[in-house]
């Protein structure tokens, strides 16, 4: 199976310090996700509700930058593009050390150590990038790879539940959450419950995905949707009165 990467976009160097919270070390308990999961509604027709999912809390905040500070991103992407890594920690290393308000230039260094396979410096820097922001879903992301790709899988379970706090709606947190109940904590309901999030929130558009649901779906044997409970029934007796 394949795992899914942090996006890596612009406008995520928008990382200013509005919110103050340190990464502390979780405690090795599982965090309840089950109240993460979307749901679908009906109306009283019994039609379907579109389901229109939240948006993604860290694109939705906004700051000044710097015109160096955007200069200086846009050169570490190009750099990046090019394959001069060298170039890229040198030009994100300066932002951060010239205005540490910003978080995207921490998570794309961990983004850079993940790709080297340096997970305990990756956790690091996504754990920096989260104090200055821990609205940033996907330093959350990384940081739960981070974690699993060093063997901490309830840490790991912790931190995904934390993306999902920040953003209930965050297909690739479901995901990566399914993947790690499904493979490394033996929990094959959860996995596909999860799973089952992943797909509706992305209209089913990844094979790899549905195929994996179908997989933990034959040895959990369980049918029913976790996310489409039908329309409700009404009693009898109310339609009678009708």
């Amino acid at each position: 199976m394949k795992f899914v990467k942090p996006m890596l976009l612009l406008a995520l160097l928008s990382g200013c310090a509005a919110q103050q919270t340190q990464t502390t070390t979780e405690s090795q308990t599982l965090t309840q996700t089950e109240k993460y999961l979307p749901h679908q509604a009906y109306d009283e027709k019994g039609q379907k509700i579109p389901y229109v999912p939240a948006e993604n809390p860290y694109l939705k905040q906004t700051g000044t930058i710097s015109k160096g500070s955007v200069l200086l991103f846009i050169e570490a992407k190009k750099a990046l593009a090019a394959d001069d890594e060298k170039t890229a920690v040198q030009k994100l290393k300066v932002i951060a050390e010239k205005d540490p308000s910003l978080a995207g230039p921490l998570a794309m260094l961990g983004d850079i150590s993940m790709t080297n396979e340096h997970y305990a410096e990756a956790a690091e820097y996504y754990q920096k990038a989260l104090a200055i922001n821990d609205v940033n879903v996907n330093a959350w992301l990384g940081l739960g790879e981070a974690q699993r790709r060093q063997g901490q899988f309830i840490a790991a379970q912790n931190t995904y539940a934390k993306a999902l706090q920040q953003w209930p709606d965050f297909p690739e947190a479901h995901l990566n959450l399914a993947v790690l109940y499904d493979l490394y904590l033996n929990i094959p309901q959860q996995a596909q419950a999860h799973y089952e999030a992943y797909l509706f929130l992305t209209n089913k558009k990844t094979h790899a995905a549905a195929d994996w649901y179908q997989e933990v779906q034959s040895r959990t044997g369980i049918n029913k949707s976790f996310i489409d409970a039908g329309p409700a029934v009404k009693d009898s007796t109310k339609l009678a009165a009708e």
